[in-house]
């Protein structure tokens, strides 16, 4: 049978319309050039992904070429100005849900804003995987964040995996979310004015977090959410001639992150909390 085509304005003949920065492309290639630890990452994951005993070395090289990474990335004079704009102070969100833990927050407030108590907030949780970095790594984009969009951001520094499993690791972030709702008055922001956001991992923590809030009708307590590039769902455990060349690339790696992320990765497959896009 003969299928005719179709015609469509929005899904089916959509063009991507975003631009490429060949700049930023070229730098993030030779920042990992240079140091040569990513290599060595993707060589080892690639050929012992479903390895338990190179697990240490591989999570040990990821955190090294994240922290390789953020480091040449807050040498940006835009960074560095911005850093200077900002009232820094750091507080602790006491938690239960896996262990006695309160987890550290860096709260910057834009000099500007003054003694405003109904400021935007905007709450993020780091890339790395759910495995590597800190939120000390963001610093030096979220400064330049709250600067230009005048709201006070509340870096996340959410433990991280293999160390602390899914969920617990979503529930960091969530308790924060919800500290911040109901301190709202205190910390100068307005409880209807709460951001979330995440990029990476940071994206996984974010929608994570979403799905609790939605399970626990509590989806009132946050008026936007943007998870940027997210980790979603086991899409990477699917067969790679499926996949466009980027989802190849590094399809992989993302395996080896979800294996350390799940408590028992069999059980979670279909927990939307360990796969938020299901």
């Amino acid at each position: 049978v003969k299928m005719t085509g179709m015609a469509s304005k929005s899904l089916f003949d959509f063009k991507p319309a975003g631009a490429v920065d060949i700049d930023v492309v070229e730098w993030m290639k030779q920042t990992n050039e240079d140091s040569g630890i990513w290599e060595r990452y993707v060589d080892l994951v690639n050929e012992h992904w479903n390895d338990s005993e190179c697990d240490d070395e591989i999570v040990r090289l990821y955190r090294e070429s994240n922290s390789h990474f953020f480091n040449e990335m807050s040498k940006y004079r835009e960074y560095q100005e911005a850093s200077k704009l900002v009232e820094t102070r750091e507080i602790f969100v006491p938690t239960s849900h896996d262990g006695d833990f309160k987890v550290p927050v860096f709260v910057y407030t834009p000099k500007s804003l003054g003694g405003n108590s109904h400021n935007a907030a905007y709450i993020y949780a780091h890339g790395g995987g759910v495995i590597a970095a800190t939120a000390t790594d963001s610093r030096p984009i979220l400064v330049y964040t709250a600067v230009q969009c005048g709201v006070v951001v509340f870096n996340v520094d959410y433990r991280l995996a293999p160390e602390t499993k899914s969920p617990n690791n979503i529930k960091d972030f969530y308790e924060v979310v919800k500290y911040v709702s109901s301190n709202a008055e205190s910390l100068g922001v307005d409880p209807g004015k709460i951001c979330i956001a995440g990029d990476s991992g940071g994206g996984y923590i974010c929608l994570g977090a979403m799905v609790l809030l939605a399970q626990r009708d509590e989806a009132q307590l946050v008026k936007l959410a943007i998870p940027s590039q997210p980790m979603i769902d086991d899409y990477s455990f699917g067969d790679p001639l499926c996949m466009t060349v980027e989802e190849r690339y590094d399809h992989l790696q993302r395996r080896h992150a979800y294996r350390l992320i799940a408590s028992d990765l069999n059980s979670q497959k279909s927990c939307p909390l360990m796969f938020p896009g299901k």
